[in-house]
């Protein structure tokens, strides 16, 4: 696994640090055995070259799921389709990525196929210690008043790996809070990850197919990490999500 460092781009907006840092996060352990995750934390002003002209195309709309599962309403049912898969991709990445670990584990296991799941459950716990850790909130029991963290997909890119499998790079903003009343976030980071995902044509019961995350026996390049609408965004082979810009 190669990781690289970002010497320009900086979103950090979390408290003070010396120094930058890559931290590589264990996701949930079916959904992480696909997932190569790009990390940044940084502790200086957000830099201007995030605000240069946008002159690339308004972006792509993700494929519409044709249905939603549980009280989360997460999406499922994407379209057999290259476009299909990444929408998915994005989907469990959104859904996983959470400081709740009951929803930790619904998506886990939502987007695994069948003999993944038990690990996807066992891992789920553990990425929502992760995240609690990395943003300074107890690990475990209740959070503060008004502590949450989203996840907004801002960039995606794929690859035909073989038949019915898709690699699908995800390029997400995580934005947080640690307690009510925050005039800003108290956190926020891009994070550019890798996934493989496989078309299981019986994946929601029946004939009712759809795409999950396998694991990857291959090393992947992550994509680098950038600042939709710049130069260095078109470089690195990003689409740009309609909606996000």
């Amino acid at each position: 696994m190669k990781i690289t460092e970002d010497p320009v781009l900086d979103w950090g907006l979390g408290p003070p640090r010396h120094t930058l840092r890559w931290v590589l996060i264990a996701l949930v352990a079916a959904v992480a055995a696909g997932f190569v995750v790009w990390i940044l934390f940084r502790s200086d002003p957000a830099p201007t070259q995030a605000a240069t002209a946008r002159t690339e195309p308004a972006g792509i709309m993700l494929a519409k799921p044709s249905g939603f599962h549980g009280e989360g309403g997460y999406p499922i049912g994407f379209p057999k389709s290259e476009l299909g898969a990444a929408s998915a991709a994005a989907a469990a990445l959104e859904a996983a990525w959470t400081l709740d670990p009951d929803q930790a584990e619904q998506a886990a296991v939502l987007y695994a196929p069948p003999d993944q799941q038990e690990a996807a459950r066992d891992g789920a716990a553990a990425v929502v210690r992760e995240w609690r850790k990395t943003l300074g909130l107890p690990e475990e029991g209740a959070l503060p008043p008004g502590a949450s963290m989203r996840t907004t997909t801002i960039g995606v890119q794929w690859r035909s790996r073989a038949a019915d499998q898709v690699e699908v790079s995800v390029l997400v903003q995580v934005t947080a809070t640690k307690e009510a009343g925050q005039n800003a976030p108290a956190y926020s980071s891009p994070y550019a990850m890798s996934l493989l995902m496989a078309w299981r044509p019986d994946a929601r019961g029946g004939t009712r197919g759809d795409w999950v995350n396998i694991p990857d026996p291959q090393q992947v390049v992550v994509p680098k990490v950038a600042a939709p609408g710049t130069p260095e965004f078109r470089a690195a082979g990003w689409k740009p999500i309609a909606g996000t810009r």
